[in-house]
């Protein structure tokens, strides 16, 4: 119920490769994981996390001390779960949409999507309000607030675009959406006039939307399905423009999870390069940034054989990143990239030993405020795809 309190039973260990110090934050029955890495999940004072947990079957939204481990249920959700990117076998246009939450530490609001509704709440107070109401017949992907709360924004598409029956359910959208030339919309509300604006539609399956840290009329957007003609797209000054443009090497490149700098001046992101015709053991993983002012990019490749699927985050610093994964598959590494000398070293964090195999278990790594604590999600310590939050201290 909404305002019900609990409380965690914080344990901690050392890391059996590392000896750092990691905390496991959560021991109550049920899934819980942290926000995703395009949005923050450390309230303004890093006292507590914005999570998300099924502690009675049905996901709602927590506020959860770092402290004590005491938990705070803020929504009352009790239909399930939302059928949206990642969560496919969701429920049609019911329930908590598990890839909606965003959260702004500054203005400590939480914006999610209950059924068709977008709802903003105020974590203090637990007050909210429904903000838009959504088509009935589309379906959502991973949500924004821009850096001063006023807007949020939501990517969306019609939903015959997952009407594809049973299989790699991201390839068949994907391929659908490529075949028939499907349409995606980005909406923009503002939340103090509840004035909603679809700014832009684009041939497209777009699943991340980001702000600009500094502008809110830029919007940083993707375009999904992994094998995508090109990834990561720009809209600013009322048109999409694409961002490492890869039309030269279609097809021997693969790049994703873009993400902006803290500065608003570059965007970071990963990928892969095929170097023999095709993708595999013998790819080459890099991070790379593109420089906004300057519009070129460099990218910085990791060893060979280091090409094991992951995330990357960075810190207020935009040469320091995190990964869950690449150098391998099972450990937290701490990055470190020098753009201009393009050279990159690398430091073991913690073992996450995460299985992968849904994506509320993905380790998604982020940085806290300060940039001295990795929050990340895993399902070591659980039965396979029921997670648990960890945190692990930078020495």
């Amino acid at each position: 119920m909404k305002g019900t309190k609990t409380k965690h039973q914080i344990s901690e260990r050392s890391d059996l490769v590392t000896g750092n110090r990691v905390r496991r934050l959560t021991s109550l029955p049920g899934s819980h994981q942290h926000l995703y890495f395009t949005s923050k999940s450390f309230t303004r004072d890093s006292q507590s996390i914005i999570c998300i947990s099924n502690q009675d079957a049905n996901p709602n939204i927590y506020q959860m001390s770092l402290q004590d481990g005491e938990s705070r249920q803020l929504t009352n959700n009790r239909d399930r779960y939302l059928m949206s990117y990642v969560y496919y076998d969701g429920t049609p246009f019911h329930g908590l949409g598990k890839a909606s939450v965003s959260y702004n530490p500054e203005t400590n609001h939480v914006l999610y999507i209950q059924g068709n509704e977008v709802r903003l709440l105020d974590v203090d107070s637990l007050e909210e309000e429904v903000i838009s109401v959504l088509p009935n017949d589309v379906v959502t992907g991973f949500t924004h607030l821009s850096s001063d709360g006023r807007y949020a924004c939501i990517p969306y598409i019609d939903a015959t675009a997952f009407d594809v029956g049973s299989g790699n359910k991201m390839k068949l959208i994907k391929d659908k959406v490529q075949s028939r030339q499907l349409e995606s919309r980005v909406l923009v509300i503002d939340t103090e006039k509840k004035i909603s604006e679809v700014l832009f539609s684009h041939v497209g399956w777009i699943t991340h939307v980001q702000f600009s840290p500094v502008h809110n009329d830029e919007i940083l957007f993707n375009h999904e399905g992994g094998d995508v003609d090109q990834r990561i797209w720009l809209y600013r000054h009322g048109a999409a423009v694409k961002i490492r443009d890869e039309s030269i090497e279609r097809g021997t490149v693969w790049i994703c999870h873009e993400v902006w700098a803290a500065n608003g001046s570059s965007i970071v992101y990963h990928g892969t390069k095929c170097m023999t015709g095709k993708f595999d053991e013998r790819s080459i993983s890099f991070v790379g940034s593109f420089n906004l002012e300057k519009n070129n990019f460099v990218e910085v490749p990791f060893l060979p054989n280091m090409n094991h699927y992951g995330h990357f985050s960075i810190s207020q610093d935009s040469g320091t990143l995190v990964t869950d994964g690449v150098i391998t598959a099972n450990m937290l590494h701490h990055c470190v990239v020098d753009w201009n000398d393009q050279s990159l070293s690398w430091t073991p964090l913690c073992l996450h030993d995460s299985s992968f195999c849904v994506q509320d278990v993905h380790p998604h790594p982020v940085f806290s405020h300060d940039g001295h604590h990795v929050l990340f999600t895993s399902d070591v310590d659980s039965v396979p795809g029921m997670g648990n939050i960890y945190i692990v201290d930078i020495e």
